[in-house]
C-alpha cells in the first residue's frame, strides 16, 4: 500500500527497526510456537513473466484502497472487496466488469455496506466459507506491532438490497512465536486468508524475506487464541491475497509480481483436506507477472471459475490470467 511505504520512511527514522522501542510479549500470549521448518517446492522452471493487461477497471471513486477481493457463490457475477486502514467498516460488491453493484435507494449516496460492530483498522483481506459467511481480516500489521488482530465473520449480504449487515462474531488471535513488539524482521504483517475444513487459514507477508507462513485460526474458539502454524515456503516475494476455486480443490496466492496455483489433496471421508499436504501434493504452478507500471500494486485474486482467475490492482485494475497460463 502507499500508506505503507510512507511507514515505511517513519520506521527507519524512528529507529524502530534496531529494536529501540521494542516491547516483550504481552502477558496474556500465553502460548509460545516454533515457526516450522522451510517446505521446500517443486517448483517449474521459470518462464517470462506474463505481461497483463486490464480488461476493466473498478470504480475507485465507490471502492477507495481495495484490498482483497471473494466471488461469491451466493450471487451472481458478485466479488466482494474492502477497504484498508483508514477507511470505513464497510464492504463493496463488484461485478466482473469493475462496476459498484449499489442499491436503487442508494445511488446517490452510496459508500459500500456498513458492517457495525467493527473497527477498520487496517483490513486487508476477505474471504467466504463454506456456508456463505464473510471473513474480513482485520490482519494488516505493516509495523508488526499490533496486539489487537482479529477475524469479523458476517453473514453475506444481499448486495442489490442492503446497505448495513451485522457482525455474527469476532474471532482473535495472536502470533505465538513473536517475541517483541514491533518485531525487527517485520514478518507479522497480513493481507490474505481463505477458510477450509472450517477453519481460517492465513500467510504472513514479510518484509525482511520473500517468504511466508500459513497459519490458521479456530472461529469456533470464543476466548483470545494463538494461531497455528502450518507451514512455510519460499513464496518468491510479498503475499498479499489468497484465493481457493469454486470447487475448493484450487489454492491461489498472489504476491504482487507473481501467481501461485497449488493443487490441493483429495478431501477424506470425513471432507477434511490433509492441510499437511496442501503445497505437496502436486508440483504447483508459479508464473511472474508484469502489469502496467500504473497498475503495479496487485492486492487482489479470485476464481471467476474453476480454471480462470482475476487479479486486481489497488489502482483498479483488473486483470484476467487463465490458470493454463501460468
Amino acid at each position: 500500500m502507499s500508506k505503507k511505504l510512507t511507514a515505511l520512511a517513519a520506521w527507519a527514522v524512528l529507529g524502530v527497526a534496531a529494536g529501540v522501542f521494542a516491547a516483550p510479549r504481552p502477558a496474556n500470549h500465553t502460548v509460545f510456537t516454533e515457526i516450522p521448518p522451510r517446505t521446500e517446492l517443486n517448483v517449474p522452471e521459470e518462464k517470462t513473466p506474463l505481461r497483463l493487461e486490464a480488461y476493466a477497471k473498478a470504480d475507485i471513486s465507490r471502492v477507495p484502497e481495495g484490498s482483497g477481493l471473494a466471488k461469491s457463490e451466493r450471487y451472481k457475477d458478485v466479488m466482494w472487496a474492502v477497504s484498508d486502514s483508514g477507511n470505513a467498516p464497510v464492504v463493496f460488491a463488484l461485478r466482473e466488469s469493475g462496476e459498484a453493484v449499489i442499491p436503487a435507494s442508494m445511488r446517490k449516496n452510496y459508500s459500500g455496506i456498513r458492517v457495525t460492530g467493527t473497527r477498520n483498522l487496517d483490513w486487508e483481506c476477505v474471504a467466504l466459507d463454506e456456508k456463505g459467511t464473510l471473513i474480513i481480516g482485520d490482519v494488516g500489521n505493516n509495523m508488526s506491532n499490533r496486539r489487537n488482530l482479529c477475524f469479523y465473520l458476517v453473514p453475506e449480504p444481499n448486495p442489490s438490497r442492503d446497505v448495513v449487515t451485522p457482525q455474527r462474531k469476532k474471532v482473535s488471535f495472536y502470533y505465538p512465536s513473536q517475541n517483541e513488539f514491533p518485531a525487527f524482521s517485520r514478518n507479522y504483517d497480513c493481507e490474505s486468508c481463505f477458510a477450509l475444513n472450517g477453519q481460517i487459514y492465513f500467510f504472513t507477508k514479510h518484509w525482511s524475506d520473500t517468504e511466508t507462513v500459513l497459519w490458521r485460526v479456530d472461529p469456533s474458539v470464543e476466548s483470545y487464541q494463538a494461531a497455528v502454524p502450518v507451514c512455510r515456503f519460499d513464496a518468491k516475494g510479498m503475499v498479499t491475497d489468497a484465493a481457493l476455486s469454486p470447487s475448493r480443490r484450487r489454492l491461489a496466492v498472489l504476491t504482487y509480481h507473481g501467481v501461485w496455483v497449488f493443487e490441493l489433496p483429495e478431501p477424506n471421508a470425513l471432507g477434511k483436506t490433509d492441510e499437511s499436504r496442501l503445497f505437496t501434493s502436486a508440483a504447483p504452478k508459479f508464473r511472474r507477472v508484469a502489469p502496467p507500471k500504473e497498475q503495479w500494486q496487485l492486492e487482489g485474486i479470485a476464481f471467476l471459475d474453476e480454471d480462470t482467475l482475476v487479479l486486481a490492482a489497488e489502482q483498479g485494475g483488473l486483470f484476467r490470467v487463465p490458470v493454463s497460463d501460468l
